[in-house]
């Protein structure tokens, strides 16, 4: 899946958080219809390669800049609104899409082998005084239904190509004819066959906004090697807009394995944030530590890990901040670690302080060294050590007792995760605060240059899980993505 076809999800997804005018709840009190129970699922055809639902509606914008608007920012979204429309082909000229649009939403892809891109269909629901003429703001009127009708901008970007209005209500749209004949056909045999993705959808009942995908986007877990090609995954990711932030979280499901949102209650349950201001967070067995895992850590680390004892398969607790960071892992007394053996200690002198049961070290090494002429003292960064309680801490900074406890405390609950029965759980939590660098926008050319101007964008924190317990035959995995949206 190429990263522009997510970024068109979810700059579409913006558009419908921020094209709305908020309206007041007490005007409309009848509840939002559940997303399983849309008739405009009917439309779907089969062997979609992405699908996005929504039933998204502006009684549920969680406007909380209504104090600090201003013209300015008005503009701005309005600019992103209309310029992801001119993209797509869709003119709604003094139109506002408040007005037209009617709460029910479908994108899928679908793939071409004669075409370098994907195909994509639009389908959406329209208010019934509405029309096609409405969206395209064509010099020839149209007002045809049951008929498709090719969309022609001269010298214009132009995603969609084909367009066709249902007898109830419904715009299906197209870059490719054939999907909108594939579509009308899906919707007259609905009754007799099941909704792709009818058995992924237990337990999102609630959700507004749904991303079906084969694969994650960009995954430290997710591999060849523990999930196979066709075997029937697929990747639910829902979205939510609140206090400036898109929230993504992501679900690997998989009907045929029973594997639905109802697995992933015990797993997230049980999961705390990644407190104390730590930005890096990793948590797995020395086994699984994984080259996806080395943008994470530092030289040191590396080094460690190349050198410790792969086969005893310890778990292993990282955590990095701007300057501090430390390595933890429990003591294993047939096949003593010795840190002094590390390679990147070598020539540095160990000095050993005993305070009850536990065990101090420090590694320091001095030397002299010339340059021009000049004889200067060359230090290197201290490393330190401290053992108790079954549990060895390697880290750049002296630890006292308190946060001893603290660290020991949150080693033994992520391991607690890996009950008599889990025999997998690894987690990393990343927090991405100073980094402008989407990952879902990185790859994004005809667009982005629309909103870099418009919309500050940055990774506030980025969390993956994998978890696999006996007897489930199959692992799970959670992510989840935090973007400011400022």
């Amino acid at each position: 899946m190429k990263l522009r076809v997510v970024a068109i999800i979810l700059l579409l997804s913006l558009l419908l958080f921020f094209g709305f005018k908020k309206v007041s709840a007490n005007k409309n009190k009848e509840q939002s219809t559940n997303i399983e129970q849309l008739n405009i699922l009917k439309y779907i055809p089969e062997n979609n390669k992405l699908l996005f639902i929504s039933n998204f509606d502006s009684f549920h914008i969680d406007n909380n800049n209504e104090k600090d608007k201003n013209s300015t920012n008005q503009d701005d979204f309005v600019l992103i609104k209309d310029s992801i429309l001119d993209y797509l082909g869709i003119d709604l000229g003094n139109n506002k899409l408040g007005d037209i649009y009617n709460n029910e939403l479908i994108i899928s892809f679908f793939e071409n082998n004669k075409k370098l891109k994907d195909d994509i269909l639009i389908i959406f629901k329209i208010k019934p005084e509405k029309t096609i003429d409405d969206l395209l703001n064509l010099p020839n009127k149209i007002d045809q239904i049951d008929e498709i009708i090719s969309i022609n901008r001269e010298n214009k970007i132009n995603f969609l190509n084909y367009i066709y209005r249902t007898d109830d209500n419904y715009i299906i749209a197209s870059s490719d004819k054939k999907l909108i004949k594939n579509s009308i056909n899906s919707s007259n045999d609905f009754k007799e066959k099941n909704f792709q993705y009818e058995g992924e959808l237990v337990g999102l009942n609630n959700e507004k906004n749904i991303l079906f995908t084969k694969k994650f986007g960009k995954s430290i877990f997710f591999n060849k090697e523990i999930f196979t090609e066709n075997n029937g995954n697929n990747i639910a990711t829902t979205f939510d807009f609140k206090n400036k932030q898109l929230i993504l979280k992501s679900y690997l499901l998989n009907n045929k394995k029973n594997i639905d949102i109802l697995n992933y209650d015990k797993l997230l349950n049980k999961e705390n944030s990644n407190e104390d201001n730590h930005e890096n967070l990793i948590f797995c067995d020395t086994k699984n530590f994984d080259k996806h895992l080395n943008p994470f850590v530092n030289d040191f680390q590396l080094s460690f890990f190349e050198e410790f004892n792969q086969n005893n398969n310890q778990n292993i607790l990282i955590l990095n901040s701007n300057k501090d960071w430390l390595i933890t892992f429990e003591k294993n007394n047939k096949d003593q670690f010795d840190l002094s053996s590390l390679k990147k200690l070598k020539d540095f002198n160990k000095y050993t302080l005993k305070q009850n049961e536990d065990i101090y070290s420090i590694y320091s090494k001095d030397i002299l060294g010339e340059k021009d002429d000049v004889i200067k003292q060359l230090s290197f960064e201290k490393i330190y050590s401290i053992e108790s309680g079954g549990l060895q801490i390697i880290s750049n900074h002296l630890i006292d007792g308190k946060e001893f406890e603290k660290i020991s405390k949150k080693f033994f609950n992520l391991k607690s995760k890996k009950d008599k029965s889990g025999f997998l759980y690894s987690k990393v939590d990343i927090k991405e605060n100073n980094s402008n660098e989407i990952e879902y926008f990185s790859n994004l050319q005809d667009l982005n240059f629309l909103i870099r101007n418009i919309l500050k964008i940055s990774n506030e924190e980025s969390l993956e899980i994998i978890s696999q317990s006996i007897p489930e035959k199959n692992p799970i995995i959670y992510r989840e993505t935090i973007l400011n949206i400022l």
